[in-house]
């Protein structure tokens, strides 16, 4: 990456994109905690459907047709991988940021949470970037920018193997991998990017009230650790950019960007934990995104754990549901129509009825509605 931040600076000059490739930046402390707030609205991943993410902001009163800001002091909480699988990643982050300067000028805040997406975008792995995500960051260098990086990769190639045969068929294949727009790409999520920088400014974990919000979770292996130190190790590692698997909060499976244990273990060996989860960091629930599976806001450990990744995007099947916390309310706005979500003793099965009925596509639930309704059927 470095001799690759080096010839772009020699394509872009003295301009402010190159001063800011090759200067460092400085990340501070950033504000982690709200309380007071009347109105909380929480969406899960999106994963770069605009369409969707419009959807579910207008069903839950956040914007207008014309994509402003209408939600005043309500503080909206986007729990991470705005980009990836879908084509829209730079929409809806330029949406997210336009909806943040409106929100504070009306007294409300937008929260965008880091979650395991935005990591592996700024950290170089590309494994779900969608085709028209370098498109539509090609600028009128693409062209330029991209031979370059060729002939250094080459070179560097060459170096190692020098049998290496490197002729069109080569050069075609190595295109496909690096399209034009990638080079832009890496320069927009690096740490000092305008996309890397912007997804910089926030956290990982932030409590609103007396509810914790993160991606993923926290893990046993995390238990005990602040949030503040939490959020400024993720961006210590964010801004230095460089790949260490299981050795930092921001790639490993059991950092809370990344952690399941929440979403899928069996609640009866797991609730221990939950609860010391909601004593250390002094909640009554965790929210969090990540975990796809029933279409819907799913309740946890009697909704002590909110599971809000309902699968926006038309990759995980298009189920637009949106959680509201208010007047001490838990609601869930699914396509437009509200419903109590359970907690505590509630019977969940007339809430996941009413649900399963606005989402028939959701095989998950069905079968969990089927399932509650038939205890004795066996396990498939």
């Amino acid at each position: 990456m470095n001799n690759l931040i080096k010839s772009i600076k020699k394509f872009l000059g003295s301009s402010l994109l190159g001063w800011l490739l090759c200067n460092p930046i400085w990340v501070f402390a950033i504000d982690d905690q709200w309380q007071d707030v009347d109105r909380i609205v929480a969406i899960g991943d999106i994963h770069a459907d605009y369409p969707h993410f419009v959807e579910v902001l207008t069903n839950a009163g956040i914007i207008n047709k014309r994509g402003n800001w209408i939600a005043g002091a309500t503080h909206l909480v986007q729990l991470g991988d705005v980009p990836d699988r879908g084509s829209d990643t730079v929409l809806c982050i330029n949406l997210l940021r336009k909806l943040e300067r409106q929100a504070l000028r009306a007294g409300g805040m937008v929260h965008a949470l880091i979650g395991n997406h935005e990591a592996m975008n700024i950290l170089g792995d590309l494994s779900y970037v969608h085709p028209n995500d370098y498109k539509v960051l090609q600028s009128n260098q693409a062209r330029r920018l991209q031979n370059d990086y060729y002939l250094q990769v080459r070179e560097q190639q060459q170096r190692t193997q020098p049998d290496l045969v490197t002729g069109p068929e080569f050069r075609e294949l190595w295109e496909q991998k690096y399209p034009l727009g990638f080079v832009e790409h890496r320069i927009a999520w690096s740490a000092k990017g305008d996309i890397g920088s912007w997804v910089l400014e926030h956290n990982a974990v932030i409590k609103i009230n007396r509810t914790l919000f993160l991606h993923g979770g926290i893990s046993p292996a995390v238990l005990g650790r602040t949030m503040s130190n939490i959020n400024q190790q993720v961006r210590n590692e964010l801004q230095a950019g460089v790949l260490t698997g299981e050795t930092g909060l921001s790639e490993s499976e059991q950092g809370p960007l990344w952690y399941r244990g929440l979403a899928q273990n069996d609640e009866a060996s797991e609730a221990p934990h939950v609860e010391a989860v909601l004593a250390f960091y002094d909640v009554d629930r965790i929210v969090i995104g990540h975990t796809p599976g029933f279409g819907t806001i799913m309740p946890r450990f009697g909704g002590k754990v909110l599971l809000v990744d309902s699968g926006i995007s038309d990759y995980y099947g298009a189920h637009l549901a949106s959680l509201v916390l208010a007047d001490n309310m838990l609601l869930n706005i699914q396509r437009g129509t509200t419903l109590n979500i359970p907690t505590g003793a509630t019977d969940p099965l007339p809430y996941f009825q009413a649900v399963a009925t606005l989402e028939p596509g959701a095989s998950a639930l069905q079968e969990l509605v089927t399932r509650m309704l038939n205890p004795a059927l066996p396990i498939k």
